[in-house]
């Protein structure tokens, strides 16, 4: 296989253009905001959406479901 080195292509970010959900649940937040998510798999989802939107992302288990921050960096 032949690979093609390219110069100058910029990462595509797509949570900073997107329409997905999370996206536009992370732009309705304001900052020490929370949502509460029913496992572990939505909670790093939502926390890697607010990452990549430029901010701080904690989450901590509630009983049985788990709650995500949106913080300043």
């Amino acid at each position: 296989m032949n690979y093609k080195i390219e110069k100058n292509i910029p990462v595509y970010v797509h949570a900073k253009t997107g329409t997905g959900y999370l996206t536009t649940i992370v732009n309705k937040m304001e900052i020490g905001d929370s949502v509460l998510v029913e496992d572990r798999n939505k909670a790093n989802s939502l926390g890697l959406t607010i990452r990549a939107l430029g901010y701080k992302a904690v989450t901590r288990k509630d009983g049985k479901k788990i709650r995500v921050w949106k913080l300043e960096k």
